[in-house]
């Protein structure tokens, strides 16, 4: 029955999916070939609201098939008129679709953090560029020292990328872990924690110092009661049950105008602040 379960869920999805980006990937083309900053902001009001139609039906196809029971704590002083920072733990991808239902029209669309080639992946990568998410191309290390003038360009890149951020509302996401949680990766880090990687700095130092005006950060912290975290599992209904603790942070004022790339004390006091926000959400998952 989960098998048939599985299948249903995924035709439901891939074909909300399909039928909703018609309608983005419309408007965000007439909106590229229009400089018009007035009819930018009509069409990106018009954008935003076909993507929170596409997080209703996935949440219409959820409840039906999954009736899930997802309990939420503290959402009381959030609102929609407000930018955002936002983060969370990381354990599945099963928690963009959570925290997508539970923030949809709550607060501003969440605009996840996408590395530059998953613009590629069929469709989807076409509609994440219509919602504006902000698409980042990242350098190593060695990559920088065989091209200097590389240096910087991913900097460039985001504040670029968030100066369209500053028209409307917005709530910038990051899983901070960068990657999902797994046993093995936690050894890997030697991460102090028990339930959590280490958390990265460079997207939340990034957007703090190109994005000013944020001074709220909201903490997701989710916690499944089923060991299975695997999409497949999402979409049979094995992750029904869970808590979500919603956290409204305040940004410390002392941030403000600040340069995460060349400011060394910057990145410390950023380390800090969010080590121990980790320590209060590991504290919550065990």
């Amino acid at each position: 029955m989960s098998l048939l379960k599985g299948v249903i869920c995924f035709l439901l999805l891939t074909l909300n999916t399909l039928f909703w980006c018609i309608f983005l990937l419309s408007l965000a083309i007439i909106k590229l070939l229009i400089p018009l900053e007035t009819s930018k902001r009509v069409f990106t009001y018009l954008i935003i609201l076909i993507g929170e139609c596409w997080i209703f039906c996935n949440g219409l196809w959820i409840k039906i098939f999954h009736n899930p029971k997802w309990e939420v704590e503290g959402f009381e002083q959030l609102d929609t008129k407000n930018w955002y920072l936002s983060i969370s733990n990381h354990q599945s991808w099963a928690d963009i679709f959570i925290l997508q239902s539970i923030t949809n029209r709550k607060i501003p669309m969440l605009k996840f953090f996408m590395k530059d080639i998953l613009i590629w992946v069929p469709v989807i990568g076409l509609a994440w560029w219509a919602l504006d998410m902000p698409f980042l191309k990242r350098y190593s290390d060695e990559k920088i020292r065989r091209n200097p003038e590389l240096r910087g360009k991913d900097i460039s890149s985001m504040k670029n990328s968030f100066k369209r951020f500053a028209r409307y509302p917005v709530s910038i996401f990051i899983f901070a872990e960068g990657t999902r949680f797994t046993k093995q990766k936690k050894e890997f880090q030697s991460s102090p924690f028990d339930k959590l990687l280490l958390p990265k700095l460079g997207g939340v130092g990034l957007t703090l110092s190109t994005m000013p005006y944020i001074n709220k950060l909201i903490d997701f912290s989710i916690k499944y009661e089923s060991d299975e975290r695997t999409f497949w599992a999402f979409l049979c209904g094995k992750l029904n049950k869970a808590t979500i603790k919603v956290d409204l942070i305040s940004i410390p004022e002392n941030f403000a105008g600040k340069d995460y790339s060349q400011d060394q004390t910057f990145r410390e006091e950023i380390k800090t602040w969010l080590y121990g926000i980790w320590q209060e959400k590991d504290k919550f998952l065990k």
